[in-house]
């Protein structure tokens, strides 16, 4: 419940913005300047490296240039496995993961485009959903060739690996999504359910949310606290983890890039066509699949969730009890556990 009550928070200060002095059609987003990231160490990779655990160490990259350039991380040697986060956090919200795994797997975890240290285009195409997809696919082969790999994603990287997966069937061993279902079915019954439109409200607001709204409201210091506070409070991150997120977040310039996806990828509900349901309505998931859903999330209505197996001819369900929208970082043994069931079978 947490997540919808930050992204609850978030649009209420969004909507107050909109009744002071704004006017959206002042802004162009098209024509603004690329938000650039300067090349400096990432400090989240410094301070990985000073309390990961043995002598596998981080290190980090980038994968293509301007506009759509990812910068990522990774450790260890072996299979490889890549991780894609959701809205709004970057690449160490995987950490425990890469670091149960690092010394079996070759662990890279993404900073998703318009996150991080990756690029952050105020254009919306580079954030359309087959564009993401291809962007991962050549990114896969960049680093492992045509090799198949292990694709893990939360959040709307969890839609994007589930989506991936259906459209890339020759590409994965196995797919782990958590908290998030694949597009064509997440789709497909928003627009039918008025539950789960009601639930989804923030998506919807958040596709007209405007730079100048966000500065109006201070949004950005809302979205850290409200996304990750109950985190730090609960101890799931330490203070220097915190401030690695707030940092990871640092301007409303930033956060409205995050909010692209949505953009590019979620329409009015009443207006959802077969052509918005990536990458096609009929999609199914060929290679295993393992979906892990916090039985205290709320973004999401339960029989949703249920519908999630039927997603893929050989998929399964875990529900965590106790946990929230956070699998990857509240009480994050218990998510990492089941990844590690999943990979050895």
């Amino acid at each position: 419940m947490a997540f919808l009550k930050s992204m609850t928070v978030l649009i209420s200060s969004l909507i107050l913005a909109s009744c002071m002095s704004v006017n959206p059609a002042t802004e162009n987003p098209t024509a603004m300047n690329i938000i650039q990231t300067a090349d400096a160490p990432d400090p989240a990779v410094v301070f990985a490296n000073a309390n990961g655990s043995g002598d596998v160490k981080y290190k980090e990259g980038y994968f293509g240039s301007g506009e759509t350039r990812l910068h990522y991380v990774e450790a260890g040697k072996g299979p490889l496995i890549i991780f894609y986060h959701g809205f709004p956090s970057f690449w160490y919200s995987w950490f425990d993961q890469m670091e149960a795994l690092k010394g079996q797997y070759r662990v890279v975890a993404v900073d998703a485009l318009g996150s991080g240290m990756s690029a952050k285009p105020l254009n919306l195409e580079p954030y359309n959903i087959a564009n993401l997809a291809s962007q991962l696919d050549a990114f896969s082969r960049h680093l492992g060739g045509d090799e198949k790999y292990i694709l893990v994603g939360h959040d709307w990287g969890s839609v994007l690996a589930m989506s991936y997966a259906q459209a890339y069937p020759d590409r994965l061993h196995k797919v782990v999504g958590m908290s998030a279902p694949p597009l064509n079915l997440f789709l497909k019954y928003a627009a039918d359910n008025k539950e789960q439109q009601r639930r989804n409200q923030y998506m919807q607001r958040f596709r007209v949310t405007t730079l100048e709204m966000l500065n109006a409201s201070n949004a950005i210091e809302t979205a850290r606290v409200s996304s990750y506070g109950k985190l730090a409070e609960r101890g799931d991150l330490s203070h220097e983890e915190f401030e690695l997120f707030k940092t990871a977040l640092s301007s409303n310039e930033m956060l409205y890039a995050a909010m692209n996806w949505y953009r590019a990828n979620i329409p009015p509900f009443e207006e959802v066509s077969d052509a918005d349901l990536w990458p096609g309505p009929k999609a199914k998931i060929t290679m295993p699949g393992l979906f892990i859903w916090g039985e205290e999330d709320q973004v999401f209505v339960p029989e949703l969730i249920d519908k999630v197996d039927n997603a893929g001819t050989d998929m399964r369900t875990i529900r965590l009890k106790g946990i929230n929208h956070w699998t990857s970082m509240q009480q994050p043994e218990r998510a990492t556990k089941a990844i590690i069931d999943f990979l050895g079978e």
